[in-house]
């Protein structure tokens, strides 16, 4: 009696263990897969080559580090940051007052699309939920290059 009560125990702590991992993959996969809406697929398949101009502002703040226009030789570092996106899509985000920071990114082609991060991650409009990336990190050392 005692060996089928140690089997159906290890049974028991196994399926649980099982069913905690699931639940944690799962998580980190709704976090971390990017989302498959354009402006997304867009952020995570631009290259530094179908760029024309990039340009930021960062509000709150000087009015000398308000604007910055990058050179051609930032483009690379500026498109990777872009490339890093990722979250998951927010239909109605909750207003957020603070700093923010855009970025004004001008195609070849002479399409234009903006990237801004202000607590969510807006991509052409489309609101992210970013909580793990860290943009605001990347975006001061890129207001300080």
């Amino acid at each position: 009696m005692g060996k089928r009560t140690d089997k159906k125990m290890r049974i028991a702590v196994f399926t649980a263990v099982s069913l905690v991992l699931l639940v944690l993959i799962g998580i980190l996969t709704y976090w971390k897969i990017p989302s498959r809406r354009e402006s997304m697929t867009w952020a995570r398949t631009l290259e530094a080559s179908d760029v024309a101009q990039i340009e930021m502002t960062v509000m709150p703040s000087s009015e000398e580090e308000r604007y910055r226009s990058f050179e051609e030789e930032a483009f690379e570092d500026v498109v990777s940051l872009i490339n890093q996106s990722t979250g998951r899509y927010i239909r109605d985000p909750e207003p957020i007052m603070g700093m923010s920071r855009t970025l004004y990114v001008t195609m070849k082609d002479g399409t234009e699309h903006t990237v801004s991060y202000n607590g969510y991650l807006v991509i052409d409009g489309d609101s992210y939920a970013d909580c793990f990336h860290g943009y605001s990190e990347d975006g001061e050392r890129m207001e300080k290059e």
